[in-house]
């Protein structure tokens, strides 16, 4: 059999043949430069500077502008989150300064320090799912609990980087809130959380300066409550949903294949999680063109395919 024509029902690849199958494919969707993702980087800031110029001229509803600046902003991570797998510049070493640049404007639009997100990031990949993955504290145990951890992180934001700097300060947190923090800093290096109070000390700045300088409406309504909203929506959909109920681990099934109607739109490819997990130099928006070429492979390796996907295969969900 032509490792270039793997077919459903083919008994799957094991060893090299499996390997070079894989690159054979993924290759090709790996070696572009990022331009869309570019462009994905400058869309969200004119759509959420339109809404903030319309919203200052009274021309657009204040609950309008606060949603549509969640929906500008949420958009944002998939610059952060292709800068941190280094899509942008796929990987030449002379352009990494691009993935850094946009990952970190990008990442500050989202409370988010860029390097602490990326260490954060890699650990979860290294790790999906078992006891080292940070992203099981943010994502496990659905949307409910994740709004009430993203409502108690909105609060606590622009206080933590005071309380810390005060003796004693992180006791005055309630102990649940004091064990989560402890949680998170265990997988924290000295440069995330370096990077993580940087960011955090320069929002508290721009709050108290927009705020005393009559700017109350826009940086409190149209971007700090706005971008909260986007973290909930982001932790849905890339943390909760493509790894739930976050229990296998494994090459293929630690995240899965999930497709349903319009959810390549809705989640920006990531549908197709498990390519990301399994070839994350692949940008998302091309995660479905490689699962055209890849499916029935995946589907003979025992991945997790549900939804859409799996009948498109002619197979139970797995």
């Amino acid at each position: 059999m032509s490792i270039s024509a793997f077919l459903p029902g083919d008994q799957p690849l094991t060893g090299v043949q499996r390997l070079d199958y894989e690159r054979s494919i993924v290759t090709p969707h790996a070696t572009r430069f990022g331009w869309r993702s570019i462009f994905n980087a400058l869309w969200p800031f004119a759509a959420w500077g339109t809404v903030v110029y319309l919203t200052s001229a009274g021309r657009l509803p204040l609950l309008a502008s606060v949603a549509l600046s969640a929906v500008s902003l949420q958009a944002l991570y998939m610059p952060v989150h292709e800068a941190v797998h280094r899509t942008i510049s796929a990987g030449r070493p002379r352009l990494v300064w691009i993935d850094r640049l946009i990952g970190s404007v990008c990442a500050f639009m989202l409370a988010t320090s860029f390097v602490e997100h990326r260490h954060m990031h890699i650990l979860h990949h290294t790790h999906a799912n078992d006891d080292g993955d940070p992203d099981v504290l943010n994502s496990k145990g659905g949307p409910k609990v994740i709004a009430g951890r993203i409502v108690v992180g909105a609060l606590s934001y622009p206080v933590l980087p005071i309380l810390r700097v005060i003796p004693g300060g992180l006791r005055l947190l309630p102990a649940g809130l004091q064990q989560r923090l402890a949680a998170t800093s265990t997988y924290r290096s000295p440069e995330a959380q370096r990077g993580a109070n940087l960011v955090a000390w320069n929002h508290i700045t721009l709050l108290v300066l927009a705020s005393l300088l009559g700017y109350t409406t826009e940086v409190w309504l149209l971007f700090y409550v706005p971008l909260w909203l986007g973290r909930f929506w982001l932790s849905v959909v890339f943390g909760w949903l493509p790894h739930h109920p976050h229990s296998e681990v494994g090459r293929y099934r630690d995240t899965r294949v999930c497709t349903f109607f319009a959810s390549t739109f809705l989640i920006r490819g990531h549908d197709y999680h498990l390519l990301h997990h399994l070839f994350p130099r692949v940008p998302h928006y091309r995660l479905r063109a490689v699962w055209r070429e890849i499916g029935p492979h995946l589907a003979a390796q025992g991945s997790r395919i549900e939804g859409n996907a799996a009948r498109q295969l002619g197979i139970a969900p797995q």
